[in-house]
């Protein structure tokens, strides 16, 4: 806990009553210095004990792009690769976080990725969250990534590491077949769906779930938004109960995911946020994980913790 204190700590948030801030409240550092920042770190780790305080201080106090600075310099000025400096300087907890925050979000995508589909058996729980709440473009730059430091498709180590219609939907979104948004709203197109969505889960013995993976896998987030309005006037659950009622396991799993993204991602990342904080083991894991995965941080009016 005192790890997660320390870096929610250094993150600027807003808090109820104040309007919602239409930019990151994590932005790059001012009267930035990478050649002394990465002198700084060098000192940090060369004191006895490691002074940890410092690396947190600069690190997460400093963009994405910035660290990437400070590791350019630090490679010049100690003659050391600064990740590789870090992970022997640092354990535990606040070396897998500051390692995470030396990556890019699209590497560190890319590494959670290839580490859930490594050795026996599938972190479905990491493919899910990932595959199922990016958009197009950060999937396409996933993909490349992915090509770049592993040397392998990620389509293809997705269809090797898991089956049936769970599979099928995975690799429809990491096709990036997604409509982009479109300033026309075709209100026959989403009546349409939405009634094909009831036609193929609720209305019928069991679930027409290459229908629902098609609409849901190839329609712009406006577009489906409009969809699960309008779907209400169809069936008597809404999208996320009819879901419950029609699909279990991973594939359930993987339809919530993905209408509670297109309702609202920030509220989704915040619920996981504040299901990580709630029990004692899975904090260092998930509390990593999604502060590294989303830098910026922001409190809703209502004092809900949001992600932006």
């Amino acid at each position: 806990m005192a790890l997660v204190s320390e870096f929610l700590g250094q993150l600027t948030l807003s808090y109820g009553g104040e309007a919602e801030p239409k930019f990151p409240t994590v932005v790059p550092a001012r009267d930035f210095d990478p050649a002394r920042d990465a002198a700084r770190i060098d000192t940090a780790i060369k004191t006895k004990g490691v002074d940890e305080q410092t690396i947190i201080d600069i690190l997460t106090r400093r963009s994405c792009e910035q660290r990437k600075e400070i590791a350019f310099e630090y490679e010049r000025y100690a003659k050391k690769d600064l990740v590789v400096a870090l992970k022997g300087a640092l354990s535990g907890s606040l070396e897998a976080l500051m390692l995470g925050l030396m990556k890019s979000t699209a590497e560190y995508d890319a590494s959670e990725l290839k580490a859930s589909m490594k050795g026996l058996g599938t972190d479905e729980e990491t493919l899910i969250e990932i595959v199922c709440s990016r958009s197009n473009e950060e999937m396409m730059v996933i993909k490349r990534v992915y090509k770049d430091m592993f040397k392998k498709e990620l389509e293809k180590d997705v269809a090797g590491d898991t089956s049936g219609n769970f599979a099928k939907l995975l690799l429809a979104l990491v096709e990036t077949r997604r409509d982009e948004p479109s300033n026309v709203i075709d209100y026959v197109k989403i009546d349409e769906d939405a009634r094909c969505l009831y036609e193929a889960g609720v209305k019928r013995k069991g679930t027409d779930v290459a229908t629902w993976i098609s609409i849901m896998s190839q329609r712009s987030v406006p577009h489906l938004q409009k969809v699960f309005e309008r779907y209400k006037s169809y069936s008597p659950y809404d999208m996320k109960e009819s879901i419950r009622k029609e699909v279990k396991g991973d594939l359930e799993k993987s339809f919530l995911t993905l209408v509670e993204c297109f309702e609202n991602k920030q509220l989704y990342f915040a619920n996981r946020l504040s299901e990580a904080m709630k029990v004692k083991k899975p904090i260092r894991k998930h509390i990593q994980k999604q502060l590294q995965r989303q830098h910026h941080l922001q409190c809703s009016d209502d004092g809900s913790l949001m992600l932006i």
